[in-house]
């Protein structure tokens, strides 16, 4: 049964406004602002009939003057209903965006008007017009309230955080374009720049303040006014003054108690006002202005005067373009709210009315262009205060990079985020347009931030475009991407809190998690042959607005599942980023083995299994000769042989997958494991019966180990004889190591770490940024694919760590 909500009726026109029939959305707890309903005639003579409003006292609802009406939500269906009385004229009802009109249907030949409107995720204030024959008949004017967010604080927060953010970082911009030093304050823009930007901005400015002018919020003042004592409407310390001294206007009565009172007192009575800190704020804004337009005015008509030479057209052009400026601005300091304005506003005074109330933000932002010396444009600045949905889309990207700078200890860089134009900055943020912005994390990491990034191509069937997408890029891991999803629609139902334990976004939004998770595909990274399709995003969560009042969001299944099966909610608003800011810095806290233990089989895990593998490997790191190591390493790669004396005491010499060749300084410096070869076949020979170029030292029958070789590979990236004090040290005997650490080693010294729990610790130590040395490495032993064990210690400011096998890690105390 549908509910009405409010109802106009003139002399031509009978309106009804009410609550379609079906289900309506759930509310998440909020502040009980009242609604609105202002209503404005524009026909002259019409004739109010009937002004009925719901929940709303009878004595009130029916007074064209009352600003108080209904609530009404986004997302919500909404029936009208509007006829002409007269058979002959037609109807019609008006709007700034005609989408919210399509619904509506006419009828009896134009006369009536119906359907149904859905403002979808539209807030804030919207107007109506409604015409008879064309003609304007009366305004009515309705505020529409989010259903996820406290209309009162988050939303305004929200309005606020991301004009502050890029107002930040239009200043930083500044700073680092033009070269402002150390100093905060930033230099003005020369007088040509200035003019250009008034020339682009005036019309807004001019807007902005027409529609203050026309709606304006007044304030409330108290002055003293003389009244009859039977009028008083509140006792305070004035009038108990005026009593005691006998002040005021007329005959004596005496009351109880011998106390005298005057016929007439004066009274501190409240009175709504213009002379509001906000109005003082634009009124000086536009005096500064309309100043400095003078000052440029006499300069320019000062070098007119000095001859013919500075008589050009063009600055004949600049004095008329001048003048016309500064008519414009009187003409809006005459507007009633500024006129009526007395004063200055206090030094570096700012407010949620001047920022976030329409007209009175566009002034604000207009105002604060030109005294930065700068215009931004596109993205946020361009966003309509109604778009909340793409407003909150805005804010988790630009709130993301916030915490993503604090975490790294980086600035945001304003370069991508901001661009040059002719008049001014341009906001490269905009819905629809990819925007990524990069940060450098702990050993060599790059941590990259994608707003509207876009998976297409050969490896996907169907192309999938996420919001957000966090990109982590280690060295010798291939690239994984974490999807966040601003979902700005909240299920607030009692099914879901139970299902869940928790509110949080649609069960449709949840499954799209799911489907970015496993269907965002890409083809290997470049040089991997060949190019696989591999999965690479580990973990997708939805970014809802909700605040976590009772502390217990970390027990919702939500939560639990994201880093469980790599999907779930993160509740995401200005008061509650707490739960983004722990699960970011878990994730930037982790190194790759552990990201890939997370992963459901994803191409980071099929990397970690085949290091694995590589582990169970053994490396023998041969020497060359130090007589002659050019011949000896020639010879290698010519025979595709490599011996050793053979070693009854080391058992690895049998079970040898892999030779790496350590080049010394007489070929390169520095020093460098350079080469591999896998090894194809294992002989025991005498020293006879290998044919060399140099005559051997030793005995002729004393055995050695002969490797046959396969193809002798170059390494990318040789392994140096550096230590952590970049120096070198001797290398002259053979090593033993694994595959695991040939490939990832950068150091000599990291040839020790022969396991994956070592290359885990290796790396989680890195990226929490904790120094550490290897130090005392243990004799190489027969490695146990099924218990392999360590045999350097890691040696920390406090202790000292080994891994011990099956057993764990070893610790000990330092010192």
């Amino acid at each position: 049964m549908q509910e009405e909500l409010f109802e106009i009726n003139t002399d031509r026109v009978e309106l009804h406004f009410s609550k379609a029939t079906g289900k309506v959305p759930a509310v998440l707890p909020g502040a009980n602002i009242p609604g609105r309903l202002a209503i404005s005639g524009k026909r002259p003579g019409l004739s109010w009939e009937k002004i009925w409003r719901h929940g709303i006292s009878d004595a009130l609802a029916c007074l064209p003057d009352q600003l108080v009406g209904p609530r009404l939500f986004e997302e919500t269906d909404y029936k009208v209903y509007a006829s002409c009385r007269d058979q002959h004229s037609q109807i019609r009802i008006a709007h700034r965006d005609s989408a919210l009109l399509r619904d509506l249907d006419s009828g009896d030949h134009g006369r009536s008007i119906f359907g149904r409107i859905n403002f979808r995720s539209q807030v804030g204030r919207t107007e109506f017009q409604v015409l008879v024959n064309d003609i304007p008949e009366f305004d009515f004017e309705v505020e529409v309230f989010p259903t996820k967010l406290d209309y009162g604080s988050d939303y305004e927060k929200m309005l606020a955080d991301v004009q502050g953010i890029m107002t930040s970082l239009a200043m930083e911009y500044l700073k680092s374009t033009y070269q402002f030093g150390t100093t905060v304050k930033l230099n003005k823009a020369t007088d040509i720049e200035w003019l250009v930007l008034l020339r682009n901005i005036v019309d807004d400015l001019e807007k902005a303040l027409l529609y203050v002018d026309r709606r304006p919020i007044r304030g409330l003042k108290r002055e003293l006014e003389t009244v009859r004592a039977e009028k008083i409407k509140r006792i305070d310390s004035t009038v108990r003054s005026a009593i005691r001294r006998g002040a005021g206007k007329g005959d004596h009565s005496h009351l109880a108690r011998g106390v005298a009172l005057r016929e007439k007192i004066n009274e501190n009575r409240s009175k709504p006002t213009l002379d509001t800190a906000e109005h003082r704020w634009l009124a000086g804004q536009l005096d500064r202005i309309r100043r400095r337009l003078v000052v440029l005015r006499n300069q320019e008509t000062a070098l007119w005067r000095q001859g013919k030479e500075k008589q050009t057209d063009r600055r004949q052009q600049t004095i008329s373009e001048l003048k016309a400026l500064e008519s414009r601005i009187l003409f809006m300091q005459k507007f009633e709210p500024l006129a009526a304005a007395e004063g200055e506003a206090p030094m570096g005074f700012a407010s949620m009315q001047l920022l976030g109330s329409p007209g009175y933000r566009e002034a604000y932002q207009a105002c604060m262009v030109l005294s930065l010396g700068l215009r931004i444009e596109g993205g946020p600045k361009r966003l309509s205060v109604k778009d909340i949905n793409l407003l909150y889309e805005y804010w988790c990207y630009l709130a993301l990079l916030k915490i993503l700078a604090e975490a790294t200890g980086q600035a945001i860089p304003t370069r991508d985020l901001l661009k040059v134009r002719t008049n001014g900055l341009q906001v490269l943020l905009e819905s629809g347009r990819k925007t990524q912005i990069n940060f450098s994390g702990q050993d060599d990491r790059k941590i990259i931030a994608t707003y509207n990034p876009s998976f297409g191509g050969e490896a996907m069937l169907i192309p999938q475009r996420p919001d957000i997408l966090l990109t982590l890029q280690d060295k010798d891991w291939p690239r994984i991407h974490m999807v966040l999803d601003a979902k700005y629609r909240v299920d607030a139902s009692e099914e879901y809190h139970q299902r869940y334990n928790s509110f949080g976004p649609p069960e449709d939004a949840i499954n799209i998690m799911h489907r970015y998770r496993d269907a965002i595909l890409e083809l290997g990274d470049v040089g991997e042959e060949p190019k696989e399709v591999q999965r690479t995003v580990i973990q997708a969560a939805a970014l809802f607005p909700y605040q976590d009042a009772k502390q217990s969001y970390k027990e919702s299944k939500l939560w639990r599942s994201l880093n469980r099966i790599g999907v779930g909610a993160l509740p995401f608003l200005p008061d509650n980023m707490e739960y983004v800011r722990e699960w970011l810095d878990g994730v930037l806290r982790q190194g790759g083995f552990t990201s890939s233990r997370k992963a459901i089989p994803y191409n980071i895990q099929r990397r970690a299994q085949d290091w694995r593998l590589a582990a169970t490997e053994p490396v023998l790191v041969g020497v060359l000769r130090g007589v002659n190591p050019a011949q000896h390493f020639d010879w290698v790669i010519d025979s595709h042989l490599y011996y050793m004396p053979l070693l009854k005491s080391q058992l690895r010499q049998h079970n040898t997958k892999w030779v790496a060749i350590y080049s010394p300084q007489a070929l390169r410096k520095p020093g460098a494991v350079t080469h591999k070869a896998q090894v194809i076949g294992v002989e025991i020979v005498t020293r006879k019966d290998l044919q060399t170029p140099w005559k051997s030292h030793r005995s002729a029958n004393n055995l050695q180990i002969l490797y046959r070789l396969g193809d002798i590979i170059k390494l990318k990236h040789p392994i140096e004889n550096l230590n952590h004090q970049d120096k070198g040290q001797r290398f002259s005997s053979h090593r033993w190591t694994t595959r695991l650490a040939l490939e990832r080693a950068t150091r000599l010294e990291e040839l020790f770490l022969e396991t994956e729990p070592e290359w885990r610790l290796f790396e989680d130590l890195k990226a929490m940024g904790i120094s550490f040395q290897l130090s005392n490495p243990g004799t190489p032993k027969l490695l146990d694919p099924e218990n392999p064990s360590g045999r350097v210690w890691f040696q920390l400011d406090k202790c000292s760590i080994r891994y011990a096998g099956a057993s764990g890690f070893a610790v000990k105390q330092n010192g």
